[in-house]
């Protein structure tokens, strides 16, 4: 069952839908008309979806549908009604909105919360002036109980974002990494709460796809625009 969130800001109401197991697959590399079929039935309006690299590269989306399809990990919009979709299957789908309309969408990997890409989408924001009131919204991602990790790296993430709490136990005992925590934190740091969630762990709930726990090819999708008024 596709999980749905909606907000209310001074620009309009803002939108949230992350899709299931049920839902199909949107992985970006397949057929695309079936690709856009599935989009459509989710959200029928224009979609971006970017070809997500675990970089920090920031696309400012101008009309519904500009660059689907385009390089990046982060997506900007003022448009209304223009979809921003992230596709995962592991990874954190991260939404941000600032009271006036502005939207940002980051596809979070544990490269990306290294590599510093929550703070791409806060500059990118900061950038076009957007209003400093905002909220995050984090989708179905991989938590620590299905995340073993390696020393080194969870060091590396942990000096990134600035918290020993990204450091978590997997359900058998050894060293993981809080995908959730690291996403909480990074967002902290620029004075942004987590408002709210949508969906679990992906590792543990077969609702959605796992690349870690099930290697699976498939992805699913969260999605947000803000409503016309």
């Amino acid at each position: 069952m596709t999980l749905r969130a909606a907000w209310s800001t001074p620009a309009g109401s803002i939108r949230v839908v992350a899709s299931t197991r049920a839902d199909g697959d949107f992985h970006l590399d397949g057929d695309r008309s079936g690709l856009e079929q599935r989009r459509r039935r989710l959200v029928d309006l224009p979609w971006t979806m970017l070809d997500e690299v675990h970089a920090t590269d920031v696309l400012h989306v101008g009309a519904p549908g500009a660059h689907d399809g385009a390089t990046g990990d982060v997506a900007i919009t003022r448009c209304a009604d223009a979809v921003l979709g992230v596709w995962v299957g592991d990874c954190a789908p991260v939404v941000i909105a600032s009271d006036d309309g502005w939207i940002a969408t980051v596809h979070a990997g544990w490269r990306g919360l290294a590599g510093g890409v929550i703070d791409a989408a806060a500059d990118a924001l900061d950038a076009v002036g957007a209003a400093p009131r905002r909220r995050a919204l984090l989708g179905p991602c991989i938590h620590p109980c299905c995340y073993e990790f390696g020393a080194a790296d969870l060091a590396l993430v942990a000096d990134a974002v600035g918290s020993a709490a990204v450091r978590g136990t997997t359900r058998w005992g050894t060293a993981a990494l809080d995908v959730p925590a690291a996403v909480t934190a990074s967002l902290a740091a620029r004075g942004v709460a987590v408002a709210e969630r949508l969906g679990g762990c992906t590792g543990c709930d077969d609702r959605w796809y796992s690349h870690r726990i099930r290697a699976e090819r498939e992805r699913h999708v969260v999605a947000v625009w803000r409503e016309a008024s």
